[in-house]
C-alpha cells in the first residue's frame, strides 16, 4: 500500500488532509450556528436531506448511500424520530426493516435546512469563478474515487 510522506510542508498531502478536516469541522459549526430551534444536529443534516430526496428508504440503504455504518444511521434516525422530524415504519415486506420518511415537522424544517445548505455552499465557493467551481467539483470527485478505491481493497 502507498504511504504518504509526513513532512510538514505545504506540498505534503497530510496538509491537504488537515485542511479537508478543518473545512469539515468548520462546516459543521456553521450548520450548528444556523439551526436555531430546529431539533437536529449537524450530523443529522445529511440524513434529513437523504429522506427528503428518497422518501420511504430503508435504514440499510440509507447507510449505504451516506457511506455510514448501519448503527450510526439507526441512532441518528432514532434521535430524529424522537425529535418528531421523521417517521419510522416497519417495512410491510420485511418486518426486520424500517421505512423512513419525513414527518410534517421534518418537511417544514427542510425549508430552513435548504437555506442553511445554500448559504454554506455559497460561502465555501465565495470568490471562485464558475470554472474554478467546476474544477473544484472535479478534483473533489477524483479524490473521493481515489480514496474509495483504496478503502475497498
Amino acid at each position: 500500500m502507498f504511504r504518504f510522506p509526513l513532512a510538514d510542508n505545504e506540498d505534503c498531502p497530510i496538509s491537504r488532509l488537515r485542511l479537508l478536516s478543518t473545512i469539515n469541522r468548520d462546516s459543521h459549526s456553521f450548520i450548528k450556528s444556523r439551526l436555531g430551534d430546529i431539533d437536529i444536529n449537524s450530523g443529522q443534516f445529511p440524513l434529513m436531506f437523504l429522506l427528503y430526496h428518497h422518501e420511504g428508504i430503508n435504514q440499510g440503504t440509507a447507510a449505504l448511500k451516506l457511506n455510514l455504518d448501519k448503527g450510526t444511521v439507526a441512532r441518528g434516525m432514532m434521535r430524529l424520530e424522537e425529535a418528531g422530524m421523521i417517521v419510522r415504519k416497519k417495512d410491510d415486506e420485511d418486518r426486520r426493516n424500517y421505512r423512513l420518511s419525513l414527518s410534517p415537522a421534518g418537511r417544514l424544517a427542510m425549508e430552513r435546512l435548504h437555506e442553511i445548505r445554500y448559504e454554506l455552499e455559497a460561502s465555501l465557493v465565495d470568490g471562485m469563478s464558475d470554472e474554478e467551481r467546476r474544477e473544484l467539483d472535479r478534483l473533489l470527485g477524483l479524490m473521493h474515487r481515489n480514496v474509495s478505491e483504496v478503502t475497498d481493497e
